[in-house]
């Protein structure tokens, strides 16, 4: 079969797309309601916000930190991505979901009474204006516990059988003793070896499950690795004071050490450090699978249970809490991007299709299966390779991601394997971060 492939505009801006439909996701809640079109909510750091910081681990408001950012940018960049695929969020401090302050006693809500992290669990908004704001079809279908606040402070996981993905470390499971919070979601037993790992580790996923529901149709190397960090773009720490201010690019593995702690009977490991195979970092537990793991925290509110009570994630990326930008999400490769998409997607039991992408495959070498793209690069710029079957109403898919050059006007080169490819596709490159400047 003759390949006929077309470079279709140089440094072109685009936009990737999963490119398969799911079927919509349907949560029954406590009343025996079906909800269809919930909320996502997102927990964020609680000493980010001025009422809740007093009631939460941290010892200053994070707002007064001169080094930024304030914020979690994490956090708001995986909202922006789900609000793409039409999700609504709500990014709540997690104090917000907690009955106790830190340290104990009640914890108090933003008008001064007993905080009621039920209201968010059930359609309303807070403790305002409860009867009038009232939705119940707008009750969450999933909560993303990102890891940018204190381990000290997550969110006990709910008991309304509400789907959780979780990227902070110390909560994934159960520990020699059991985290401040009680917030374990009994995904690991004896999890002692656990941590947030940084750009050290590497930037790949070696993937030991590819025909997982959230894995099939992602294109693997050789290695069966998937690349989830990208590298940094040229200016990304250009202006951050050196010593002592905090770094734009982060790199942050919500790692589990399996030369210690035990999986649940039936979570599946879905990935693993490239570098490090004994550390899992992406793994997936079907609602009613076995814990199998010692539950007994009394204070967890899912102290006992033997089976989880919704589809469970451990997700790769933590948000990496104090002293941190947070910005690790923003790190993700498209890959990643689309592995978190997915991930939520699945956890809220939605029918996933595979992944479908072209059938191109970055390679190192030439063979009769194989081309050479190339372009004059720029230094402020590193680069991503899109392609599509159509110019008409195109669907620009990715084909390989984060593409780091030398300098300007050095030719930037890579080498595609089209074996599996259609036999007409179109190629684009984008820069990233976006030339919003010189489209």
């Amino acid at each position: 079969m003759k390949h006929r492939f077309i470079w279709a505009g140089a440094l072109a801006l685009a936009i990737g797309a999963i490119s398969q439909v799911a079927t919509q996701a349907a949560y029954t809640n406590a009343n025996g309601t079906i909800i269809t079109n919930g909320v996502i909510i997102i927990t964020t750091r609680a000493a980010n916000d001025g009422h809740f910081y007093s009631q939460s681990s941290s010892s200053v408001v994070d707002l007064d930190d001169n080094r930024g950012p304030g914020y979690s940018p994490g956090d708001s960049a995986m909202g922006e991505l789900l609000g793409d695929f039409g999700y609504s969020v709500h990014m709540l401090p997690d104090r917000a979901l907690n009955y106790i302050a830190n340290g104990g006693g009640t914890c108090l809500n933003v008008i001064g009474g007993p905080n009621d992290p039920s209201l968010y669990y059930n359609g309303y908004p807070g403790p305002g204006d409860l009867q009038s704001s009232y939705n119940e079809l707008l009750s969450p279908m999933l909560v993303v516990v990102s890891g940018s606040g204190s381990s000290a402070d997550v969110a006990p996981p709910n008991t309304n059988g509400i789907p959780i993905v979780c990227g902070e470390h110390a909560v994934l499971g159960d520990t020699v003793g059991a985290p401040g919070s009680h917030s374990e979601i009994f995904l690991y037993g004896n999890k002692s070896d656990s941590s947030n790992k940084g750009v050290s580790a590497g930037l790949y996923m070696k993937v030991l499950l590819p025909n997982h529901p959230i894995m099939q149709g992602i294109p693997l190397d050789a290695q069966n690795r998937v690349k989830i960090w990208r590298d940094p773009y040229p200016n990304e720490n250009a202006h951050v004071l050196t010593p002592g201010g905090l770094p734009n690019y982060v790199v942050s593995w919500t790692c589990v050490g399996l030369a210690t702690a035990q999986p649940a009977t039936d979570l599946k490991i879905i990935g693993v450090l490239d570098s490090d195979n004994n550390q899992a970092v992406f793994a997936a537990m079907e609602r009613g699978g076995t814990f199998g793991n010692d539950t007994s925290d009394v204070a967890s509110p899912w102290s006992g249970y033997t089976k989880a009570p919704s589809r469970l994630v451990h997700f790769f990326v933590c948000e990496n809490g104090s002293h941190n930008s947070r910005r690790s999400f923003n790190a993700l490769t498209v890959w990643g991007r689309i592995l978190f998409v997915r991930a939520c997607q699945w956890a809220m039991e939605e029918d996933l299709q595979p992944y479908q992408g072209l059938g191109i495959i970055d390679v190192g070498l030439l063979s009769p299966s194989t081309i050479r793209l190339g372009w004059t690069g720029s230094k402020d710029y590193n680069y991503r390779i899109y392609g599509s079957t159509s110019l008409v109403n195109p669907n620009w898919v990715p084909v390989v991601d984060s593409i780091t050059n030398r300098g300007d006007g050095e030719r930037v080169t890579r080498t595609l394997n089209i074996a599996a490819a259609p036999q007409t596709a179109f190629l684009r490159v984008a820069t990233m971060p976006d030339n919003y400047f010189n489209p």
